[in-house]
């Protein structure tokens, strides 16, 4: 009986496996780009091999109780206790592994949508609009046949666990063992469980870092499986409340200096050691004109304006719209990172003048909400006599912005219910030419100047339309552009119809303002939260391209700077800002940690996000920041947004430093609310 009990075990394990084994084989060929991966046919047999590894650890643990009990029951001898075991297993395996392949399903939706395994921006589910997401889930899922298809997942699972091991499990009888045999048939049991949960030989458990067999990142998504990574964001999560970024960063708390001295690229003698944050203050120059024309400032992030798609640009396939002949005519660039490849982390990464903390909560969800602090975005329009504005598509109460938004900075908090009634709304909120008639609105109200931060909606799944909207321009895909879309077709054909709509609108938009009386008197940047998501799949030397979104800027004649522009240097969100203090304030103080990208200073800019981005113009890093693993790279002189692994150069470890030192800043400035710094 014993032997038969194993063997059904082992058996039914076998099955598991498989069905783990076929959803990988489906995740590739729905995702993949066969034509990149024809090359690294030995890297794909690699990462099916890996995988079945990590798939039989993940049943591992599953197994780890039934291993437990089954010796347990087996030195107790009693068969009625048994066979009781036995028939309870339907049930624990039909709510573990069901699970488990309940949690795959969700993986690969989650892989639609950011390219990657789940991740800790499954958080955000709890921490978004959650009404929003499932009525957005709703509209593009068909819900109730979902639901049917888990619930089958389920009594699937249940009979079939019930007839693999409850066979004649009447007829189960428990044999006469003697005592050493059995110590040493549950040792070996209890041992191979554990090398099989272990996944591993060596001195390290399988684990997430295992899975970068190849050059082609694609091929190493294959390799993991979704419970691995969700383990990860789960055990990234919990440490966050204990994470010292300081120390991480291999800085000091007492010894801030030289983190400030670091970042710079200065000696720590010319840093203050009481107030090291005095060594970021600058002062914009004095400018006439500026004094005269008191620009207002209207800084736009688009949901999911990602660069990459622009590049498909065509007669045939127009996804600019009218926005194209502004990006022509002005100032645009297109090396530049998102803070964060979540809204909220780059929208407040650019509003709070430091980086983003890498794998920590959003700050408008923490305890940092509540602070008032110095060196934020729209305080030196503010302290200049700006009326502030922050204005958003949706819901004002999103990501509790009414009441971080005013600790920033903001006089105003606007959200779509502060709207007319008559614009018209989808589920995250009005649609984008909705928002920007009420930004000329907000423009036309007083005299006062004013600085207006808006943030978007419409770029944003379901992929819906207004009523009246007619699409103005073809969107035909060619081979080429069918070729690289992963996915789901029909669904990226409506991710390119808002994109388009929403590039058109803002195109208005500017069009419209730039024939206004605002035309000589308004400043507008405009840039993406992110890239454009759920539609094409990146190797790692298209990681620019993974992640670039643009930095547009709309600059009256009189306060464009006199000198020719290089648009190749690059940027990031941080440096937004400091580029529009710089055209926009006269002779004032203000904090940042960004670079003005118009300034002589740029060309030795470092730009970086928290997903450990790191680029000049010569060359780019990729740091790890969980593992503390380093990746050097620069740029391929024949395809000029493309990067290639290089040898470590001194920049790169005056990159890596500038990143570790960004990082470390920008915890410490948390720790200093303004009351703190006043006294």
């Amino acid at each position: 009986m014993i032997k038969q009990f194993i063997k059904r075990i082992i058996t039914l394990n076998i099955i598991f496996a498989l069905i783990m084994t076929i959803y990988r084989i489906i995740f590739t060929f729905y995702y993949s780009n066969w034509s990149e991966l024809s090359q690294y046919f030995g890297d794909l047999v690699q990462a099916f091999i890996l995988g079945v590894r990590y798939d039989c650890a993940v049943l591992a643990y599953i197994n780890s109780l039934v291993t437990l009990f089954f010796i347990i029951f087996w030195f107790v001898g009693n068969q009625k206790l048994f066979v009781k075991f036995v028939k309870s297993l339907k049930y624990y395996y039909t709510i573990f592994f069901g699970g488990i392949v309940t949690l795959l399903c969700i993986d690969f939706g989650f892989y639609s949508y950011f390219q990657n395994h789940m991740n800790i921006l499954m958080f955000g589910v709890f921490e978004d609009d959650t009404k929003a997401l499932f009525s957005t889930i709703a509209e593009n899922y068909p819900v109730v046949w979902v639901g049917i298809g888990f619930i089958s997942i389920f009594v699937f699972i249940y009979f079939l666990t019930k007839f693999v091991v409850e066979r004649k499990v009447i007829g189960y009888y428990i044999e006469k063992t003697k005592i050493h045999i059995k110590i040493v048939l549950a040792l070996v049991l209890l041992c191979v469980n554990f090398i099989i949960a272990r996944g591993s030989f060596g001195l390290f458990p399988l684990g997430v870092d295992n899975a970068e067999i190849s050059a082609n990142t694609f091929i190493n998504k294959v390799a993991i499986n979704g419970i691995y990574t969700l383990q990860a964001a789960i055990e990234a999560r919990s440490k966050e409340k204990d994470r010292n970024y300081i120390g991480d960063m291999g800085y000091s708390q007492d010894n801030m200096s030289k983190a400030f001295a670091d970042f710079l690229n200065v000696d720590i003698s010319s840093i203050d050691s009481q107030n090291p944050e005095k060594s970021l203050i600058k002062t914009t120059k004095y400018n006439k004109d500026i004094e005269e024309i008191k620009p207002n400032v209207v800084f736009i992030m688009m949901e999911a304006l990602g660069t990459d798609l622009m590049h498909y640009n065509s007669e045939t396939f127009n996804v600019l719209g009218e926005f194209k002949k502004h990006l022509d005519e002005d100032t645009v660039f297109y090396r530049f990172l998102p803070a964060n490849m979540g809204t909220i982390g780059s929208l407040e990464s650019a509003m709070t003048n430091i980086a983003r903390l890498p794998l920590s909560q959003f700050l408008c969800q923490s305890k940092y909400a509540y602070n008032k602090y110095f060196y934020t975005g729209p305080m030196p329009y503010k302290n200049s006599g700006y009326e502030t504005v922050f204005m958003y598509g949706g819901n004002a109460g999103w990501r509790n912005c009414t009441s971080y938004m005013p600790n920033v900075g903001f006089d105003k908090v606007i959200g779509e219910g502060s709207m007319p009634k008559e614009y018209e709304r989808n589920q995250w909120g009005v649609y984008d030419e909705y928002l920007f008639d009420y930004i000329l609105r907000v423009l036309n109200t007083n005299n006062n100047r004013k600085f207006i931060y808006v943030m978007t909606t419409s770029n944003h799944p379901p992929y819906s339309l207004p009523s009246g909207y007619k699409q103005p321009y073809p969107l035909e895909l060619d081979e080429q552009l069918k070729k690289d879309i992963t996915g789901d077709r029909t669904l990226s054909q409506m991710r390119f119809a808002t994109y388009q709509y929403s590039c058109q609108k803002v195109g208005e938009f500017l069009t419209k303002l730039k024939n206004s009386k605002f035309a000589d008197n308004t400043i507008v940047a405009i840039t993406g939260d992110h890239n454009f998501w759920n539609t094409f799949s990146y190797p790692i030397e298209r990681k620019l391209d993974e992640m670039s979104v643009p930095f547009y800027l709309y600059i009256p004649k009189k306060l464009r700077p006199n000198k020719n522009l290089d648009m190749d240097v690059v940027g990031s969100h941080t440096d937004i800002l400091p580029t529009l203090y710089n055209i926009s304030l006269s002779s004032t103080n203000y904090w940042a940690t960004g670079t003005d990208l118009l300034s002589d200073e740029a060309e030795q800019n470092i730009a970086s996000n928290c997903l450990g981005s790191i680029m000049t113009k010569d060359n780019f890093v990729i740091y790890d920041f969980a593992s503390g693993k380093e990746k050097y790279y620069t740029w391929n002189k024949e395809k000029s947004r493309e990067i290639v692994p290089t040898e470590q150069s001194e920049e790169h470890k005056n990159m890596v430093k500038h990143y570790k030192a960004s990082v470390a800043i920008a915890y410490y400035m948390l720790q200093k609310p303004e009351k703190e710094t006043e006294k």
